[in-house]
């Protein structure tokens, strides 16, 4: 269905050719009238001269800027009717249509052409015909064509296009794309206010899965307002059956209605399941109903107020692992949040929920939590700081099939479920001094009170207050040098050392342990705790008496003429040192390194590693190599594993070469080198029509050796169309 170009090409194709016979007929000599040009081989009068038919002509509109070049052309000088046929060709300082016939008929406010072709490279129309009655339009048979028109190429075809004036209406029935001559879809009837944009996005995905047969996925979404997005999933598998659920999507960032902007979008499916059901990752038998959902929103007022949420939930882990693959990448825990902050009295008030979304996850639900945070402000103008908040939620936990009873007491201290009010608030002050040109010293001080309406495991109301003193202590050393490596891109070097320690005394932090619900339990090793009282989510995990961090930032950087600064090394080192309650929770954490180089604008290389204390191989290795030659082609390569809690040692190969202004090809790989075997593998183009496509296809094959062997083979396509 075209875009609003299209319709702007087709309104002046049909205005243009009106104009060359704008005014009403009168009798030749008694007006001003000022009749065509036209030069032609020969000239025939008919009906006593009232008509004249030119052969081999040409016919100029001066007033206008228009000519017709045909084999004849057919003027009436009683109705200033004009018929054009044989290899026509209207043309004006900005449009060229080649058709067979032209009819005008001032009169009736008619214009009728056939067989007709216009645009300009790489997108040509073609339509049966094109006819305009008083400013209504209607074409039949048109096609949108990328290059020239061939019938094995990428192309749509329209039964028909309708616009009426009198309401700013247009109607399109019957779109159907074309890939390589095949039909791949079929929009019925679509309408809409005006000319403007018409997208529609569209993604299918086929092929075969050794459980689920022949499958064929699709997510279709038909733009019906300026913002507002339709469609739905539609997708058939020869074992499993028919999936079918509802998509919507909203963004109304360029057009915001009130000042607030707006953006979502909604997917979700529902199947019920005919196929061999898998197990899942806790051992057990999904139900024959399965359904999933995916979503998230974000928005803001011009008075600063912002929203933000998301939602994702399944009926049972493996349904996307199933159904929607590509979409594991978009999902997180099954939860619901969502979020509401103002700005309020110099600092910030906000309102969060998060609940569970499914009975297998293992999610701490605050149902909600407000909060009002007073960021770090001066102190009655002094050179003293302070920063504070207060919040009170409500927080819930249960058992789940990632924890079971046992392990849910083992790694909450509760010996079942639980629920409870907690009233958080913290008050600090610090200041920071600088110390000459490379040092400054910031000494910290707060507290932060604690109460619970309930403990855990039968205890009743419980308070905890933690106090806080400490100091950050920073320091900078730069040194530059003129050196210059035009090959290289680099125009002199500045390195930059960035010594770090903070250290945080916090008398009361080990106190109430297992007596009081922890909301917030460590979920990630690869990252250091937060050091500062006030950063930590949850005064019941807080329960280091001392925290000592050590860390060391290096960056080389170089002069660039477009960014200012390029970065050509950066190297980050850290570890901390906790005394915990107990002699086991006490020592060094380990080091986490983090180092990147950029010797040129073309390569670039980083390593991530976590070493364990008291030395052995890391528990955590990424390393990176990328190539970008800029608008030809790029490439990474990425080697990943892990020796903590989950084994693991992937390789990942992506690459993208720019063929042409029009064809990109795109190629990945996935080694799993614990299982021998590559557990992915696709290879596709991305095909650029004009400014209005961008369509992407190829072949994948995915192999899951840890999951039942499950794998599939199928051939992918992403479209998103007539975008002006």
């Amino acid at each position: 269905m075209p875009g609003r170009r299209f319709w702007i090409l087709a309104a002046s194709l049909s205005l243009t050719v009106a104009a060359l016979a704008a005014e009403p007929a009168k009798p030749a000599g008694k007006t001003g009238e000022v009749m065509p040009n036209i030069v032609a081989d020969s000239f025939a009068p008919e009906e006593g001269g009232k008509i004249i038919v030119a052969t081999n002509a040409h016919l100029e509109d001066p007033k206008k800027g228009a000519t017709i070049d045909a084999k004849k052309i057919r003027f009436d000088y009683r109705t200033g009717t004009i018929v054009a046929e044989g290899n026509v060709v209207y043309a004006t300082k900005s449009l060229r249509i080649i058709g067979e016939k032209i009819e005008a008929d001032p009169r009736n406010d008619t214009i009728v052409a056939t067989n007709v072709r216009f645009g300009r490279a790489p997108m040509y129309f073609t339509a049966e015909t094109l006819k305009m009655v008083k400013g209504d339009m209607t074409m039949s048979g048109l096609r949108m064509w990328n290059s020239e028109p061939d019938q094995l190429g990428m192309h749509l075809k329209i039964a028909e296009a309708a616009y009426t004036e009198s309401d700013n209406r247009l109607r399109i029935r019957s779109v159907t794309p074309y890939v390589a001559g095949i039909p791949f879809f079929n929009l019925p009837y679509y309408a809409q206010d005006g000319y403007r944009d018409i997208p529609y996005d569209l993604y299918l995905n086929t092929g075969s899965e050794d459980r689920q047969g022949r499958y064929l996925r699709s997510t279709f979404l038909m733009r019906q307002s300026p913002s507002l997005w339709v469609g739905g999933l539609l997708d058939i598998y020869g074992k499993s059956g028919l999936l079918v659920g509802p998509a919507f999507r909203y963004d109304n960032t360029k057009q915001p209605e009130g000042g607030i902007t707006w953006k979502g979008r909604l997917e979700t499916g529902f199947i019920n399941d005919r196929g061999d059901l898998l197990t899942d990752v806790y051992g057990r038998t999904s139900d024959r109903q399965r359904e999933f959902i995916l979503g998230e929103v974000n928005g803001r007022t011009v008075d600063g107020v912002e929203f933000a949420g998301n939602i994702f939930g399944q009926s049972d882990p493996g349904f996307l692992r199933d159904f929607r693959p590509n979409q594991i990448r978009e999902s997180g825990n099954p939860q619901a949040n969502f979020e509401i902050s103002a700005p309020y009295a110099g600092g910030y008030l906000s309102a969060s929920l998060t609940a569970k979304a499914d009975d297998y996850q293992d999610i701490v639900q605050k149902l909600p939590e407000f909060r009002f945070d007073l960021p770090q402000q001066a102190i009655d103008e002094s050179e003293w700081n302070r920063r504070s908040f207060v919040s009170v939620g409500y927080f819930s936990e249960r058992p789940s099939a990632e924890l079971p009873l046992a392990a849910f007491q083992t790694a909450t201290l509760a010996s079942e479920a639980w629920s409870a009010t907690r009233l958080d608030a913290y008050y600090g002050v610090n200041r920071t001094f600088a110390l000459g040109e490379w040092l400054t010293f910031k000494p910290v001080g707060g507290v932060r009170a604690t109460s619970w309406s309930e403990g855990v495991n039968g205890n009743g109301t419980s308070a905890k207050v933690i106090a806080q003193t400490g100091f950050d202590l920073e320091g900078l050393a730069t040194g530059s040098w003129d050196l210059t490596a035009t090959k290289w891109g680099i125009n002199g070097l500045r390195h930059n050392v960035r010594p770090l320690l903070q250290y945080r005394l916090m008398p009361g932090a080990d106190r109430e342990i297992g007596n009081v619900p922890q909301t917030q339990r460590a979920v990630s090793r690869s990252i250091l705790e937060e050091v500062d009282l006030a950063d930590r989510l949850d005064a019941a995990a807080t329960t280091d008496r001392q925290v000592a961090r050590f860390g060391l930032r290096n960056s080389i950087e170089t002069r660039d003429a477009v960014a200012g600064t390029r970065e050509l090394l950066r190297a980050d080192f850290f570890a901390d040192w906790r005394q915990g309650p107990t002699d086991a929770e006490t020592g060094r954490s380990d080091l986490n390194c983090a180092i990147s180089l950029t010797p040129a604008p073309w390569v670039s290389l980083s390593s991530g590693l976590r070493l364990p204390n008291g030395g052995g191989a890391p528990l955590e290795s990424i390393q990176s190599l990328a190539f970008n030659s800029g608008d030809f082609w790029r490439t990474s390569l990425n080697w990943v594993e892990l020796r903590d809690t989950t084994l693991a040692k992937q390789f990942i190969w992506e690459g993208r070469v720019t063929l042409n202004s029009i064809y990109s090809l795109v190629a990945s790989l996935n080694y799993d080198a614990l299982a021998g075997q590559t557990t992915y593998e696709s290879i596709g183009i991305i095909q650029r029509i004009g400014n209005s496509w961008e369509i992407e296809y190829g072949v994948m094959q995915r192999l899951d050796p840890l999951n039942n062997g499950k794998s599939s083979l199928g051939f992918q396509l992403r479209a998103r169309l007539f975008k002006f």
